[in-house]
């Protein structure tokens, strides 16, 4: 198969993971689509992928994807691919300014085809995939080329196609993020400043718990238990069965299955010392100049988005108004140093002035 699409011009990508289920997600599918034929590749049955990074890294090869985010991340992450020439048919839909971003969305607007998405959740991870799943996962792929002569069509109209290519060499670029269990992560749970002493300590013990119950039943640790759930149990500190059955929310499959379990973790709460959260690091605050600049970038890059029929994260992201705004207030004063040279083209006068204006505007408190 790979011998064959690597005559191919381009070709579609999508993947379908798991991650909705297992402890730990992995890439359960892999969908291709060549200008002639789909494609479905197990990874499951099929151990070794390497085949395809050839494919992925070739630049004479284009590599549509449609929200490809997360599957060029979970690509990088389980086999360590990397990305040459991508085109992602969300990321123009953005830049053209259209509002529904849905795969499903652009295929009835574009060619009047009505596509389930109840598939969307499936556990991907089982076997065998039944004939349904299949034809869903081929649907995923089979629409992206012509999808994407029409948007490319409409970018080079509209003067956006560098925008458009730009943001796609910035998905090429994505690093996979190490998700960790954080053991202290018990402190950010909604509902959680309600409760103290003891019943933090067994909040602890259940969180501790519930991540070593997904890990050895590979399952997510949200379908163990609920978060919420979590912090009813240790508000109501239980000491019988009966008592645990009685927290709201409570069902007879936790019960059955974790209640020894979670009455220990109380109990081993009750008897642990008091648990003292563990210092945050400090955040850098914006000094009173540069929150000036950054607000007034803000209400520029939303008129600007209003004018041009656009997302405002399509002119500039927020993190990028951050560091015009921090490299405004430095010795150079420079506000486009952090910019590319389409940015610096499309929009440098405009960010000089009101870089200029905001440093005129007299302070003012901070809301």
């Amino acid at each position: 198969m790979c011998a064959e699409l690597a005559l191919c011009p381009r070709l579609a990508f999508d993947t379908e993971s798991n991650g909705f289920y297992a402890y730990k997600e992995r890439v359960c599918l892999v969908q291709i689509s060549s200008p002639t034929d789909d494609y479905i590749v197990d990874p499951i049955a099929i151990k070794e992928l390497d085949a395809l990074c050839p494919l992925f890294a070739d630049p004479k090869i284009e590599k549509l994807f449609h929200a490809g985010e997360y599957d060029v991340l979970c690509l990088k992450r389980d086999y360590g691919f990397t990305f040459s020439n991508l085109y992602d048919t969300m990321i123009a839909a953005r830049v053209l300014g259209i509002k529904e971003l849905g795969l499903a969305a652009a295929i009835e607007r574009h060619f009047g085809l009505v596509i389930s998405k109840k598939l969307q959740r499936a556990d991907w991870g089982k076997r065998p995939l039944t004939h349904e799943m299949i034809r869903y996962a081929q649907g995923d792929t089979h629409f992206l080329m012509r999808l994407a002569d029409q948007q490319k069509q409409a970018l080079i109209e509209k003067g956006r196609w560098d925008d458009a290519r730009e943001a796609f060499r910035e998905l090429e670029k994505l690093a996979p993020n190490s998700k960790a269990f954080d053991p202290e992560g018990y402190w950010k749970l909604v509902g959680r400043t309600d409760i103290g002493g003891q019943a933090m300590a067994a909040l602890k013990e259940i969180w501790l718990y519930r991540e070593q119950q997904a890990e050895s039943r590979d399952r997510a640790p949200f379908r163990i238990m609920p978060e919420d759930l979590m912090v009813r149990i240790a508000q109501a500190l239980p000491e019988t069965r009966d008592a645990l059955a009685a927290v709201k929310g409570m069902s007879p499959y936790i019960i059955e299955r974790f209640g020894s379990g979670l009455l220990a973790c109380v109990e081993r709460g009750r008897a642990a010392p008091p648990v003292v959260r563990p210092a945050l690091p400090e955040k850098r605050r914006m000094a009173e100049d540069e929150f000036l600049i950054f607000e007034a970038l803000r209400a520029w890059r939303k008129e600007r988005a209003e004018r041009d029929k656009v997302e405002p994260i399509v002119i500039l992201s927020s993190d990028s108004l951050r560091q015009i705004a921090a490299f405004a207030c430095r010795h150079d004063g420079n506000p486009l140093g952090p910019l590319s040279d389409l940015k610096k083209t499309r929009y440098g006068e405009d960010i000089r002035l009101v870089v200029q204006k905001a440093r005129g505007v007299p302070n003012q408190s901070r809301p």
